[in-house]
């Protein structure tokens, strides 16, 4: 494309040089500036692309896409936008030939459960014959072609570029995850959104936010996207106190759908039971009644189907085809997933819990399966919200039998100094232990493990690396704990046996004659 061309599709630009001047990419890191190259320049929490405007010109850029106004000998084509990410986003779009117009977007916002909703509506909507790609915090998947994931919510440059793969691979709809991050630097600014899912918010990212009004303010934004368009669902969980603040501000767009376990919503869920199988309820909506089954277990995987479910027939699937998919739903990595098998004398859980809402939401669906004790590890993460810390420390230790605390992330943040803040929130001395190492941490859970017990793993669920120092050093709790499990009853092998052996010493020297 040439600059003319993009001018009519950006807010209000001031352009000065050439209009001819040919664009074949976009970038916003100035180390992938080059010729037929643009270079937008975001500002960012912790640097401002602005400060390498002289860089991106020197590597050869052919255009400058800036919230400042050019400097009088300027040589290069200038782009001067009052937001350059919205800038960046509307100029993505069009690059990629407005991928998103020929997708159906359901998407989903709140502080938990963002992952296991999108999965879900990924999920129906291929059972429902819609082909669909799912952009996650675990996984992209493109339309049969799955790649890993970068961000929960990435750049919109990505976005745009993964939306026209998804187009190309002949995908109709797409199940997204919606940061608050990426609320608030809008990368996702002009997606029509046909269904849009608030699933609750709870204490995360205040390090970010700052205060929880913010945060609740960062993911407004994407129900006033919705609210402004023709068409849109805006799917939102009644039962949780910001989603019914979400409610009463737009409630009269004749928009809302609600969702939760109180009467009269419009998807509600009633009769729920659970076990280490899955759970069933039965699901009142459209004045009818359903009886769903789905192999995640939990309250909290009640609400996320419910969302899930609203959204999708939203989009026009049909609702009791679609009850009936539910229950052929994978698991999603990380997400309560059992890493043990059915066999095994205590079960061990693997999950992603890493706020104190997250966590008590699991341990209050464990407990609910009657084990003998619950074991719970887990850690906080450094380089985040420091208050958060010893509330998911109460959490753990109001929710389990023994806590083991180590470390999750800790990022660039003293591991010892994690944990110390961590500490603070526990108020029985005797049911926890520290183990800065998380290998030791879940070794010691499982070595304590006995028959009837229920362990918890959680904080990292999917994630495949230890952040240490800034290098991510390879660590899967769900593979570390399948390793320890075969050690471990190698170990209680060899202890049988060598008790068995001493049994076998002793009465033999009982039944031996007296020696005179």
């Amino acid at each position: 494309m040439i600059l003319r061309d993009l001018i009519p599709h950006l807010d209000k630009p001031v352009v000065s040089g050439s209009l001819d001047t040919v664009i074949n990419s976009l970038t916003y890191d100035s180390r992938s500036a080059g010729p037929g190259v643009a270079f937008v320049a975001l500002r960012g929490k912790t640097a401002d692309g602005h400060d390498f405007i002289p860089k991106a010109i020197a590597a050869g850029a052919a255009v400058i896409i800036s919230e400042q106004a050019p400097p009088d000998d300027v040589k290069v084509p200038w782009v001067h936008v009052k937001y350059s990410r919205v800038a960046l986003a509307q100029a993505a779009a069009f690059l990629h030939g407005e991928p998103a117009k020929n997708l159906s977007i359901a998407a989903v916002t709140g502080t938990n459960g963002k992952t296991t909703t999108a999965f879900l509506m990924h999920h129906l909507l291929n059972a429902g014959q819609k082909r669909c790609g799912l952009l996650s915090t675990v996984v992209y998947d493109l339309g049969g072609q799955q790649v890993p994931s970068t961000h929960t919510t990435p750049e919109s440059l990505e976005i745009q570029g993964l939306l026209s793969q998804m187009r190309d691979n002949g995908c109709r709809a797409v199940a997204m995850e919606i940061s608050s991050h990426a609320l608030d630097q809008h990368r996702v600014h002009g997606l029509p959104i046909a269904a849009g899912v608030f699933t609750n918010l709870t204490q995360d990212h205040l390090d970010y936010h700052g205060t929880m009004e913010e945060y609740y303010v960062a993911k407004v934004r994407m129900f006033e996207m919705i609210a402004s368009q023709a068409k849109g669902a805006m799917v939102i969980n009644a039962d949780d106190a910001w989603g019914r603040k979400l409610i009463q501000r737009y409630e009269e767009t004749g928009k809302v759908i609600k969702f939760g376990y109180g009467v009269g919503f419009d998807y509600r869920a009633v009769n729920v039971r659970y076990d280490l199988t899955g759970t069933t309820f039965e699901l009142e909506a459209k004045g009818r009644t359903f009886l769903v089954r789905t192999p995640l277990i939990g309250d909290f995987n009640v609400y996320n189907s419910l969302g899930a479910l609203a959204a999708v027939q939203a989009m026009g699937l049909n609702l009791r085809e679609t009850v009936a998919h539910l229950k052929n739903a994978p698991q999603v990595p990380g997400r309560l997933e059992r890493v043990t098998e059915a066999t095994t004398k205590f079960q061990v859980f693997v999950d992603y819990a890493h706020t104190p809402d997250a966590i008590e939401n699991a341990l209050r669906t464990l407990r609910a399966l009657r084990p003998r004790r619950i074991i719970t590890v887990f850690g906080c993460g450094g380089g985040r919200d420091r208050s958060k810390r010893p509330l998911m420390a109460a959490a753990a230790e109001a929710g389990s039998d023994i806590c083991v605390l180590t470390s999750d992330n800790p990022r660039n943040d003293d591991p010892q100094v994690i944990i110390a803040d961590a500490v603070k929130g526990f108020t029985r001395p005797k049911n926890h232990v520290i183990m800065v190492d998380r290998r030791e941490a879940i070794k010691i859970a499982l070595e304590n493990a006995r028959g009837g017990d229920l362990v918890l793993i959680a904080g990292k669920g999917h994630e495949d690396y230890q952040e240490i120092q800034g290098k991510k050093h390879p660590f899967d709790d769900r593979r570390v704990v399948r390793q320890l499990m075969i050690q471990i009853a190698g170990n209680r092998d060899v202890e049988r046996a060598e008790k068995q052996a001493e049994r076998e010493i002793r009465d033999a020297e009982r039944r031996r004659p007296y020696d005179r």
